[in-house]
């Protein structure tokens, strides 16, 4: 009787521990697989991933250096070439490579002033100086050979300047810009992050319906030259599914006061028209704009399609096509020290992702190395396999060293035709600067105070001048105008210019 008792006690204590292995064993398969989760779980999930590798990290020694500027005057030195490959037939390529740019400014945010001259030299000889003055809200321009006085404009009334000049739509056109305002303009809370989040995912999943969403196994991926088994996770909508989603979506967002408030304040900053910066005026907009989505028809096909691929429960990468006309392909990695970042643009079928250029494929890769006191950023562009630009930016210094050295590289090449523009600068922060020259209306011409038929006369004039000056530039460098390649008459022209040039 009691070793009858004895073995049914052992044998429901061994059921009871297996089913709570069983069960802790399921808790953390679910947690830390992917085994059970449904399509439309998994896909956010890994959606989040994908944005989570691309985001922006802030770089320390940046950040710093902007903040100094706000406290501290500083000046500028630097330095632009353009140099022409050795392989490039360009017959004006190598008068570019003689033509240098030269900077010099002074800065002093505290005061809100800044002067700067640019000179442009043709064989380290002065060829046009172009000055930038800016204070007392007045920013403008001067070169002697246009014009012997500044010509500006006031920071304020510039929805009336913008009439004057002819420009018609000034809803978007601000009465002032406040350029303190930039960083606040950009700065998102911590909490309105977490909140546009929330809101925005659960209206998403709220009203996509679960059939939209499909998992396909077994997918060859290829990223890098490395080829991956992965799983594809992939949201499709048609054309009227995401036209209503895009409907409950600005419907969610007029009964969202705390995005609204943060929409009108930005508007604000930015100092937009009303219909921006009052909350009721903005709903009206976007009730008008939920009116126009409903009235617009599409092909049911032209719709959304996102696939997330996946393998060992990391995001390969995504690929996004919108209304069967262009795709996107995006992946990243992102961490404190080092971030890496690529988007693919590709059009499909017939189209282009130019209305000017037959543009088929934009191939952006960017890297990035940074600590405090240096950082590195190479940006590589592959346009149809036939332009690339090479972009390599180099920043070394820091805000405790009061000094920020920087170079830049660029390397564009479209098949024989290659150039390289080089830039160096030298920031130096100061405890004091002060001749910096001050504006008035007594040294500066302010484009505010001219009636819209002086304006007109006036840029006429200016406009006039400014090509007689580039073409007498023009002659005096020995440009030549629609340049064919190869021709011996016009590469004999060029070596005659460029030689009447070094003697002079």
């Amino acid at each position: 009787m009691y070793n009858g008792t004895k073995k049914k006690i052992i044998i429901i204590t061994t059921i009871i521990v297996l089913v709570l292995l069983l069960a802790i064993g399921g808790v953390i398969t679910y947690i830390t697989t992917d085994l059970f989760k449904s399509n439309q779980t998994l896909f956010f999930k890994y959606m989040g991933q994908t944005l989570e590798n691309v985001k922006y990290v802030e770089n320390t020694q940046l950040s710093q250096i902007e903040d100094l500027k706000e406290e501290n005057p500083y000046t500028i030195v630097g330095k632009l070439n353009i140099e022409a490959g050795e392989t490039n037939t360009d017959l004006n390529a190598n008068i570019l490579s003689k033509i240098g740019f030269n900077i010099e400014a002074k800065v002093n945010k505290p005061e809100e002033k800044s002067y700067a001259k640019l000179n442009v030299t043709n064989s380290n000889q002065n060829l046009f100086t172009l000055e930038y003055a800016n204070s007392n809200n007045i920013y403008a321009l001067k070169s002697d050979e246009i014009v012997t006085a500044f010509l500006g404009i006031e920071n304020e009334n510039l929805k009336v300047l913008a009439q004057k000049l002819g420009i018609h739509d000034i809803s978007v056109i601000p009465d002032s810009i406040n350029f303190a305002n930039i960083n606040e303009i950009l700065n998102i809370t911590e909490e309105e992050k977490t909140h546009i989040t929330e809101t925005y995912l659960s209206v998403l999943t709220q009203n996509i319906n679960n059939n939209n969403f499909s998992k396909e196994s077994n997918i060859a991926v290829k990223k890098e030259d490395v080829i991956y088994n992965a799983t594809g996770y992939r949201l499709n909508l048609n054309s009227e599914e995401l036209k209503q989603l895009e409907i409950v979506l600005l419907q969610a967002l007029k009964e969202d006061s705390i995005t609204l408030n943060l929409i009108t304040t930005k508007a604000k900053l930015l100092g937009l028209d009303e219909k921006y910066t009052q909350i009721n005026n903005l709903t009206s907009e976007i009730e008008k704009q939920i009116k126009t989505i409903k009235n617009s028809n599409t092909a049911l096909e032209n719709g959304l399609s996102i696939v997330v691929y996946v393998d060992k429960q990391e995001v390969i990468l995504t690929e996004i096509i919108f209304r069967n006309d262009i795709k996107y392909t995006i992946y990243g990695t992102t961490n404190e020290n080092a971030n890496k970042r690529y988007l693919l643009i590709e059009s499909l079928g017939n189209s282009s992702l130019s209305s000017d250029v037959e543009t088929k494929k934009i191939e952006i890769t960017l890297s990035e190395l940074k600590n405090n006191i240096e950082s590195n950023y190479n940006v590589l562009i592959n346009i149809d396999d036939n332009i690339g630009i090479d972009i390599y930016l180099n920043n070394e210094g820091s805000s405790s060293e009061n000094s920020l050295n920087t170079t830049c590289e660029v390397n564009i090449s479209q098949g024989d035709l290659s150039s390289t523009i080089m830039y160096e600068q030298e920031m130096n922060f100061e405890e004091e600067i002060n001749d910096i020259i001050e504006l008035s209306r007594n040294n500066c011409g302010v484009l505010n105070d001219y009636t819209t038929e002086q304006l007109q006369v006036l840029m006429q004039s200016i406009k006039q001048r400014i090509e007689t000056i580039l073409k007498e530039k023009k002659q005096a460098i020995g440009w030549i105008e629609n340049v064919e390649l190869n021709d011996p008459e016009l590469q004999q022209i060029e070596e005659n210019n460029i030689n009447s040039i070094d003697e002079n």
